[in-house]
């Protein structure tokens, strides 16, 4: 999410060199052969074209901002792709001088602005922040000055010191909050309740000014340690700063400044960063109390509207980007919202972590969906091309610095440090049951700049990069349907509700009957019709009890659905009684107006022999459709995509899986982690929890097919039959 401006270095293992294997020398004609045969189709095969797929052997490797200061340029450039800035632009040639094909991305934020503040900081750290108009900023609900100040008075008396929404007392500031008051940044160093008196810092980043009785002060809003929020949304007040084009908000002047970085220099794109959606989650996750969408001091008790309008904001600001640089640069996101016809790929950062979710959302949503914006498969199904979408693995799942201070351990500074292997092999093999690429850094705070990690897997120990070759079909389930008990006693509706429940709470309504029009199993299906909602999914439940769970123990939920438009409803298994505690708990699961099979995973968290199984569906007004509903002990999320080269593994459960090979296939001979990748021939193999694994295809004599052209770092085009390569200078 974040660079770091310190320098890193590379890992002990970050060598560009190929071996190369003796070869018989029969196999010399052969290799020559190839090469002319293929040649003619190299420029094809590896440059992308505009609007086309990319065709790139796998794996597929990003980066996001190394340090080509102090790291290898060879390193940097044997990725596919890599992230950099502006700040790096005199590296652009002699990266394309090392790899012709590799693509350079500019970066920019879509809602934050870094400071420095030191009082001994250059002048061109903090010039960007001191340029914004305040009114762009995104701030907490404030007050106003009591009486009028000047430049050098520490103390602002103010109207108000908290808000309440008759429910809630918020505090409007508190201490270490930076107020924002006019075109002036102060730091909060004490609140006085009682007399509605702050001690303040003046002049802080933003320079001090007088100011009259009845301005506005207001904290900004910072997510990310030394940055403040800007407005994105379509609620932002507006203000000039070009006057030939007028009044306009932070969307339009930010899409300018992304226009102008695309067009510097020779980059193929730009990385928009902090571009995600619904962005009300700032509330209770980082230094908002409130959000202020229009700087009117107006405490909201629904964040509906707002969201909304970020969500256009953001549209329009990927709008006017997309309008302006044409469909032939990429525009990537992070965690963006699905605005597919728009983007190149979406960035999923800090994914798996440590327990194989993205933040809480389990592994199959995030990966095959359904998921609210769209999953790694949706993405890579409807993004335009060339698709970037990347699966973005980091060794510490942790955040920032909470000190502000930029300062980090790094691991890799350590002469012993050892990378977490099963979690690279879970990202990576996950990466691989589709298109997209991956990457496998130290942390959020520094990504690339701090080690360039290199493994095994990325090149087959040195074998070459694409040893994988193209896809031979889609990922595919390597387990079978459970056969385990369906502990939801009536799921499928066929002529009876008995044991399900319809429940409302107040300022909701809803009826449940069955319906022989349509069902996706059987003849009849359970129609909900949501009359009347207040927007909280589970305030209106259908439920089935008793159900029973066991804590640890991994469950399949599993259920046909679909409503009368596009809407979200969750899923989950609960205590019947006070406190009400959620064993496992499944939201915003999208519907469609077809039906679709959802299949989900938890591993409970409680044990309970009378719990309740959940469908909520308050979220808004309509008709949503169930059938075949089960709650099942076990897990098929295990996976595997053939190559021409090997195959991908992935066991998402929480348990060793055991899976057989259609085939002898013959592990990787590494020697990063070689009790994985120790080149035995295997037939089948034992994959532990949250892990992956790669195998290669094998043909007599160790001989891999099919033959592929390649390219080395020293510019030597080569043939690789899988395993056996050839050079031709």
């Amino acid at each position: 999410m974040r660079r770091i401006t310190g320098p890193g270095r590379p890992s002990a293992n970050t060598s560009g060199g190929r071996s190369t294997p003796a070869r018989p020398g029969w196999l010399a004609g052969l290799i020559v052969l190839a090469a002319i045969l293929v040649a003619p189709t190299l420029a094809d095969a590896l440059a992308p074209r505009q609007g086309q797929p990319l065709t790139l052997d796998y794996p597929r490797l990003g980066m996001w901002w190394p340090d080509p200061w102090t790291q290898s340029l060879d390193d940097i450039a044997r990725y596919d792709w890599v992230i950099l800035g502006d700040w790096a632009a005199e590296f652009i040639a002699p990266l394309r001088a090392r790899n012709p094909d590799v693509l350079l991305l500019n970066s920019t934020n879509a809602c934050e602005l870094s400071f420095n503040p030191d009082p001994d900081a250059e002048p061109w750290e903090n010039e960007a922040v001191r340029q914004i108009p305040p009114q762009w900023f995104l701030t907490q609900v404030g007050s106003t000055l009591v009486e009028g100040v000047d430049a050098a008075t520490t103390t602002f008396h103010v109207t108000a010191i908290t808000a309440t929404d008759g429910s809630t007392v918020y505090p409007l500031f508190v201490v270490s909050d930076t107020v924002l008051v006019e075109g002036e940044s102060a730091l909060v160093e004490a609140v006085d309740e009682a007399n509605r008196l702050l001690t303040v810092r003046r002049g802080y980043v933003r320079p001090a000014a007088a100011h009259a009785a009845g301005a506005r002060l207001a904290p900004h809003i910072t997510f990310w340690p030394q940055s403040w929020l800007l407005n994105v949304s379509t609620l932002c007040p507006t203000a000039v700063v070009s006057p030939a084009l007028g009044a306009e908000t932070w969307a339009d002047y930010n899409a300018r400044v992304a226009i102008d970085l695309v067009h510097a220099a020779d980059w193929d794109g730009i990385l928009l960063d902090r571009s995600d959606p619904d962005e009300s989650w700032l509330i209770g996750n980082s230094t908002a109390r409130t959000i202020d969408p229009d700087q009117s001091n107006t405490l909201l008790t629904d964040y509906t509207a707002f969201d909304q309008a970020w969500n256009a904001g953001l549209r329009r600001y990927e709008s006017a980007l997309r309008d302006a640089i044409g469909p032939g640069q990429v525009v990537f996101v992070n965690w963006g919202m699905a605005n597919y016809d728009l983007l190149n790929g979406n960035n999923l950062e800090g994914f798996p972590m440590d327990d194989g979710t993205a933040y809480g959302r389990p592994w199959a949503a995030t990966v095959l969906g359904p998921a609210q914006n769209g999953s790694y498969f949706e993405w890579l199904e409807q993004a335009q091309h060339p698709n970037l979408t990347m699966i973005e693995t980091y060794e510490d799942d942790g955040g920032p610095d909470p000190s502000g201070s930029g300062e980090y351990d790094n691991p890799c500074d350590d002469p012993g440090f050892v990378p977490n292997y099963r979690k690279m092999r879970l990202g990576l093999t996950t990466a691989l049951l589709h298109d997209g690429f991956f990457s496998y850094e130290i942390n959020t705070n520094g990504h690339g700049s701090l080690c360039l990690l290199w493994f095994d897997e990325y090149d087959n120990a040195g074998a070459g990069r694409g040893y994988l070759g193209q896809p031979l079909g889609p990922a595919v389930r390597a387990l079978p349907v459970l056969t385990t008990p369906n502990l939801v006693g009536n799921g499928v509706f066929e002529g009876s509700l008995a044991g399900w429940d319809l429940w409302t709470d107040d300022g909701y309504a809803a009826t449940v009957a069955l319906d022989s029009s349509t069902a996706a199993q059987g003849t009849t299906s359970a129609r909900l019709d949501v009359t009347l909602s207040q927007g909280t999914d589970w305030q209106v439940s259908f439920s089935f009890a008793p159900v029973s769970v066991v804590s640890g123990t991994e469950y399949t939920i599993s259920f046909w659905a679909k409503a009368d438009a596009g809407r979200d409803i969750a899923v989950w298994v609960q205590q019947e009684e006070a406190p009400w505690h959620s064993y496992i708990w499944h939201e915003a699961i999208p519907l469609t107006t077809t039906w679709q099979q959802v299949e989900l995973t938890g591993v409970a968290d409680g044990s309970n022999t009378a719990a309740g199984f959940y469908v909520g569906l308050g979220a808004t007004i309509g008709a949503v459709w169930l059938d075949d509903v089960q709650l099942q002990v076990g897990s098929r999320q295990v996976w595997r995509r053939d190559y021409m080269g090997g195959l991908a593994l992935v066991n998402a459960t929480a348990s060793p899986q055991t899976v057989p090979l259609p085939d002898t296939f013959r592990q990787i001979a590494g020697n990063q982690a070689p009790a994985v990748n120790a080149g035995h021939l295997v037939t089948a193999v034992t994959l532990p929890p949250r892990d992956g694994l790669i195998v290669l295809r094998v043909l007599g004599h160790d001989l891999y097919l099919p033959l592929v052209l390649k390219r080395n770092t020293e510019k030597v085009t080569t043939i690789q039959r899988w395993g056996i390569i050839g050079q031709l200078r």
